[in-house]
């Protein structure tokens, strides 16, 4: 990959995108702030979405290395039933660590909309119970999920050259360029092997007929393009992803619908 010096190549997304709004206090959300939409993250200007929900694992610490019942006690611990026991019999089956957004939804009872938020959980949950047994994957899209989204744009880039932007947050006040072009197939090398192992907040190709969004504010990944690659990206048996519209709601504050 090659540095591309400018931003000229990013305007169609800056300009073409939803300016986003602040909630009036961002401390204490408001319930009328509208939150922030697909919109706000790349053009309104493709066929289909797709949110790719990032990798959730199982965690074990706490499983194999308990607290006695006196330490429970004193710490106020809570059960953390029925996601302790759920993780724990998934790791006798011998299931791996994953766990996947949708059994979680059916675990806890939380509907598995496009909206969805870590934060749902947390509502089903006690305090705590969340980080004894759960853990967020690495920094996405890294490791076989940002291969798997590599194989799925590859006939979509159709080898041309495509742009890759860095988020502006982690590199403030340093003089890093913030803009790549290169391949599709350079990505993961390229994320694993250099500095910049935050990842990609932008993907898209010269013609842009598809882009890809992992908002590094708001830990979210997004995709437009046609309705030949979103439904790949729906049908994909690696990535766990959710159809969304240019108007579907992706800040973690969306409320939990009725179902």
């Amino acid at each position: 990959m090659q540095p591309e010096h400018g931003e000229a190549a990013f305007e169609w997304i800056r300009s073409g995108r939803d300016k986003r709004g602040a909630p009036r206090n961002s401390y204490l959300l408001s319930s009328e702030w509208p939150g922030l939409f697909v919109s706000h993250l790349m053009p309104p200007a493709f066929e289909a979405y797709a949110r790719i929900l990032h990798r959730v694992d199982a965690y074990y610490e706490n499983i194999d290395n308990p607290l006695s019942a006196s330490e429970i006690a004193i710490l106020k611990i809570p059960p953390c039933e029925p996601l302790k026991s759920f993780v724990e019999q998934r790791r006798a089956d011998g299931q791996g660590t994953r766990i996947r957004w949708k059994e979680l939804s059916a675990l806890l009872s939380v509907p598995f909309a496009p909206e969805i938020s870590g934060l749902w959980y947390g509502k089903k949950l006690e305090e705590g119970c969340w980080p004894r047994f759960l853990r967020p994957g690495r920094v996405w899209p890294i490791g076989d999920e940002c291969q798997e989204l590599v194989s799925i744009l590859r006939p979509f880039a159709e080898g041309r050259p495509c742009f890759f932007r860095l988020s502006d947050i982690p590199f403030l006040g340093k003089s890093k360029p913030p803009i790549f072009k290169g391949s599709v197939d350079e990505v993961s090398i390229f994320l694993t092997t250099g500095i910049y192992t935050c990842g990609f907040e932008y993907w898209w190709p010269f013609d842009h007929t598809w882009c890809v969004c992992s908002d590094f504010d708001l830990n979210v990944t997004v995709v437009g393009g046609s309705e030949k690659l979103i439904s790949a990206l729906l049908a994909d048996d690696v990535l766990e992803c959710i159809e969304v519209k240019s108007r579907t709601r992706i800040d973690p504050f969306a409320p939990i619908p009725d179902f």
